[in-house]
């Protein structure tokens, strides 16, 4: 199917879907806000409705799912287009995606708690939280190799990118990917620069904190991440399962020439393995802020001190994940917009073959955006709704939202993962 026709098939869906999801949209809530917040919000959110059935036609995406936080609560969301086009099921904000890199800050969170616990130290040497599964021998130092420079994408770490297995496929342990990740050239995670010099971007280095997390609460990470961070967010229909879960229903998403693809499956879930909705993730978003009605920062899943950890800029961490001048926390990027000096919270998420999305937020304006996407033009979609997102709070949008251009995201550019033979993985 070419992307003119998917553009096509969604433009005959958007009421509808329009519809589904504004019936879902508002919470009711006992406290009052100001008038100056009311119209922020009720702003952004006639822009993005606005723009977002002009955007999904001009790339040529079936659809997206889109969720906005205003006033530290998730206020909106809904789906535009076909998830399934063949059985004719819309997208709605409980459609589930594949979130890609957008699962690094949960990732980050859930070691976080183990941080919390005095179970891991973010400064000391990771090797220990390792329990015997060493990285490979390096002539670089390996104490300098802790979980703040893991989280940050500063211990210099490999694997900028992980490419997934088929359906087909064999998929390897976690512990055999770190050993030789079949879907990333089969390079095996480990340290290829000096840590704590700069910043490089590494899905390994996902991977080795999945570990540490696993090793370090005797647990699956997938159920530690579970428990302690997706259902205390009542992130419901949020997991990291090893195959993907077809229901509730998962959007079809298509490669490059508009054709359906098979999603992949993922050994490293720390590093890709969400899947979502845009519902769901946007209540984690609103947890990075102060709630409406005084709630804390986390929401009582993570304390106030370590959310603000995570969304402080780490040392030598210069990036430029989609904006140029970015920084990064841990687990999420940082970005102090033009202007205001108001810093953007943001994060890319794509996964092979084509699921691309994003969330951003504010924490001066106590608002959040999430959109998720599942074909080709879904990232500049992204990027485009975030520019036009920002401008609807009253902020410059970065210089790239002028230009109609976009930095590379995690991964392009810089190595771009192969997907594995279709042998089984060694062991």
């Amino acid at each position: 199917m070419p992307p003119s026709r998917l553009a096509r098939s969604a433009a005959l869906c958007l009421g509808l879907a329009v519809v589904i999801g504004a019936g879902q949209a508002r919470a009711a809530r006992d406290c009052d806000f100001g008038a100056a917040e009311q119209a922020m919000a009720e702003r952004t959110e006639a822009r993005v409705q606005a723009a977002l059935p002009e955007l999904i036609r001009q790339h040529e995406v079936p659809g997206a799912a889109v969720a906005l936080v205003a006033n530290g609560h998730l206020r909106w969301t809904a789906g535009y287009g076909w998830a399934v086009p063949d059985k004719r099921i819309p997208f709605s904000p409980d459609t589930v995606f594949q979130a890609g890199s957008m699962t690094l800050p949960i990732t980050a969170w859930t070691l976080l708690t183990l941080v919390d616990q005095g179970r891991i130290d973010l400064d000391s040497p990771v090797e220990p939280y390792l329990k015997g599964r060493d990285l490979p021998e390096s002539p670089y130092d390996v104490a300098a190799v802790t979980p703040r420079r893991v989280l940050s994408h500063t211990a210099g770490l490999s694997i900028p990118r992980y490419g997934g297995f088929g359906p087909d496929q064999t998929l390897q342990t976690l512990n055999q990917s770190l050993r030789g990740a079949l879907d990333a050239g089969n390079q095996p995670v480990a340290i290829m620069a000096p840590p704590g010099v700069g910043f490089a971007y590494s899905a390994g280095g996902y991977a080795l904190a999945e570990l540490m997390v696993r090793q370090m609460a005797n647990e699956q990470f997938a159920n530690v991440a579970e428990r302690r961070i997706l259902r205390r967010l009542h992130m419901f229909r949020s997991s990291l399962p090893d195959r993907p879960d077809p229901a509730p229903p998962l959007a079809v998403t298509y490669d490059d020439a508009g054709e359906p693809a098979p999603a992949r499956s993922f050994s490293a879930l720390g590093a890709a393995g969400l899947q979502t909705t845009a519902a769901d993730y946007a209540r984690f978003v609103a947890a990075l802020l102060p709630g409406p009605c005084g709630e804390p920062l986390g929401r009582g899943v993570l304390k106030p001190k370590w959310v603000e950890q995570s969304r402080t800029a780490q040392p030598d961490t210069d990036n430029a994940l989609l904006f140029a001048g970015s920084e990064y926390g841990l687990g999420m990027a940082l970005k102090t917009l033009p202007d205001s000096g108001n810093t953007l919270v943001y994060h890319p998420g794509d996964n092979p073959p084509n699921w691309h999305g994003l969330f951003a937020a504010v924490p001066a304006h106590q608002s959040g955006l999430v959109v998720l996407t599942s074909a080709a033009g879904g990232r500049d979609l992204g990027v485009a709704l975030l520019c036009t997102w920002l401008d609807a709070l009253g902020e410059m949008p970065p210089a790239e939202c002028a230009g109609g251009g976009q930095q590379p995201v995690p991964g392009d550019g810089i190595a771009e993962a192969p997907a594995p033979d279709a042998r089984p993985a060694q062991r």
